[in-house]
């Protein structure tokens, strides 16, 4: 397996992931890309990591500042899937090691990210990654008619 930061030629195989994954399930607004051109134009070449198997992207890690306010620079919001054929394979670990590693080279101090309360794998993962609660917006969104909350959880490096 190969981690990098992603290239052009992975957009199809990141794009296919990306549609498998994000769902009701891991996301209050289900992600969906027509194109690869569309994919390209909200995710260009080096703006996330990859695991690569076999040529193929197993999973990603999507992180920006949060703002643009130079006041929260020092902060990355990251999301992160892996495909289902190659979960509890330590991809998203390894993942997140190569983001904790690269954030701290940068200058990152924070790492922050949104979990549905729902999402209990999730929570399970982000919590065994070292990170932890900061707050809930309780029934922050309805889905599928139930009121879920939107947590907040982070890592200080």
């Amino acid at each position: 397996m190969e981690i990098r930061l992603c290239h052009k030629e992975d957009a199809r195989s990141m794009m296919e992931l990306e549609n498998l994954v994000w769902t009701k399930g891991t996301t209050p607004a289900e992600i969906h890309f027509e194109s690869e051109a569309e994919f390209l134009e909200k995710n260009p070449p080096g703006s996330k990591a990859v695991a690569v198997i076999d040529g193929k992207v197993a999973g990603i890690l999507g992180y920006h500042a949060p703002h643009t306010l130079k006041a929260v620079q020092h902060v990355l919001e990251l999301d992160i899937a892996v495909h289902p054929d190659y979960q509890k394979q330590g991809i998203a670990g390894q993942l997140m090691n190569f983001l904790k590693e690269m954030a701290q080279k940068n200058g990152i101090k924070k790492l922050q990210l949104r979990v549905l309360s729902t999402n209990e794998k999730a929570i399970r993962f982000y919590q065994k990654n070292g990170f932890h609660k900061e707050g809930v917006l309780e029934k922050q969104f309805l889905l599928d008619g139930a009121y879920v909350d939107d947590i907040f959880m982070a890592y200080f490096l």
